[in-house]
């Protein structure tokens, strides 16, 4: 087997597949967390981090890129879309208060990057070919 560097690129469909899968995790773990009858804020949190944080291993696994970047933006890109959902659905407006918004976005964006930061220990340095 031959192992070659890995490519360094930034790819969007890693980025847009993340946000897929964390967005989907998310809501599963939600809706899981809901039929159990979970109604500590603390419980659900760690539920979401855990779905972001995962993403965010998947992503670092097994994108060759710059992996951490894509788990980050693809944590901000599935809360936002959350977010955006849920106002919709509700028909309230989406509060644009500076410290709401740092949480609501810092810990999912953390989680992310922590997973991919995983994945990508995981994935190591080089990649395997059988060429």
């Amino acid at each position: 087997m031959a192992l070659y560097a890995k490519d360094k690129k930034f790819s969007v469909g890693w980025v847009l597949g993340g946000t897929i899968l964390m967005f989907v995790t998310n809501i599963l773990g939600g809706l899981l967390a809901g039929v159990l009858g979970v109604r500590s804020l603390l419980v659900v949190t760690g539920i979401a981090v855990v779905c972001f944080a995962f993403g965010g291993f998947i992503i670092g696994w097994k994108s060759e890129g710059r992996t951490i970047i894509e788990a980050g933006l693809a944590a901000l890109l599935a809360t936002a879309i959350s977010v955006a959902i849920q106002s919709m659905l509700t028909h309230r407006r989406i509060p644009l208060e500076p410290i709401a918004l740092g949480i609501g976005l810092g810990i999912p964006f953390a989680a992310g990057l922590l997973g991919g930061w995983l994945g990508e220990k995981v994935q190591g340095d080089t990649v395997g070919s059988d060429n």
